[in-house]
C-alpha cells in the first residue's frame, strides 16, 4: 500500500523523472516514467536528435505527477492504483512485441548499425585528415555520411507509420 510522505523529499524526489511516483510506492508508474525518459535520451542521442525536444515534456509531467499526487486528499490518493504509464503491463508488452516482432527488429538493426556507423566514420574522418582530400570535398563526404543513419531511421519510422495505417484501414474495413 502506498503511503502520502514528506513534501519537502517528493519535492526533491520528483526532480529526477520516475523517482517522485516511486518515492510514494508508485514503483509500475515511476520505472515507466523513467524508463521512457532515459530511452528517449538514448535514442536520441544515438539515433534521432529531434527527440531530444520531448524531454522536457516527460520531465514536467513526472516532476508535476509525483507532486499532485502526493497533493491529493487522502482517499483520493489511497484510491490510485499502480499501474504502468501507458498500462502495459508485461503480459501486454510481450504480446504487443510479438505482433510488432519485424519492425521492432529493424528498429533495433539500425539502432546498432547507427551506432557501428558513427564509430567507422570517426576512424575514417582521422585518416582522411592525412589524406590529400580537398577540404571542401571532406566536409561534403562529412555530412551526407553522417546523414545517412538519420535518414534511414527517418525512412523506417515512416514506413511503420504507413504500416500501422494501412493495418488500421483494414480492421476498419472488416468491421463494415
Amino acid at each position: 500500500m502506498t503511503n502520502k510522505k514528506n513534501k519537502l523529499f517528493v519535492f526533491f524526489f520528483s526532480l529526477i523523472p520516475g523517482a517522485g511516483e516511486m518515492y510514494l510506492g508508485f514503483y509500475k508508474m515511476g520505472a515507466s516514467v523513467m524508463f521512457l525518459f532515459l530511452g528517449t535520451i538514448a535514442m536520441a542521442a544515438s539515433l534521432f536528435p529531434p527527440l531530444f525536444y520531448l524531454t522536457p515534456v516527460m520531465w514536467f509531467f513526472s516532476f508535476f505527477h509525483a507532486n499532485n499526487l502526493n497533493s491529493m486528499a487522502d482517499d483520493e490518493f489511497y484510491a490510485q492504483e499502480d499501474d504502468y504509464l501507458f498500462h502495459m503491463s508485461p503480459d501486454k508488452l510481450r504480446r504487443l512485441t510479438i505482433s510488432y516482432r519485424k519492425p521492432l527488429a529493424c528498429v533495433m538493426i539500425l539502432m546498432g548499425l547507427s551506432v557501428l556507423w558513427n564509430h567507422l566514420w570517426a576512424g575514417f574522418h582521422y585518416i582522411a585528415q592525412w589524406l590529400p582530400i580537398p577540404h571542401v570535398l571532406q566536409s561534403f563526404l562529412q555530412y551526407w555520411v553522417r546523414s545517412i543513419p538519420r535518414l534511414a531511421s527517418a525512412f523506417l519510422i515512416i514506413w511503420i507509420g504507413v504500416k500501422l495505417i494501412r493495418q488500421k484501414k483494414d480492421s476498419l474495413d472488416e468491421s463494415e
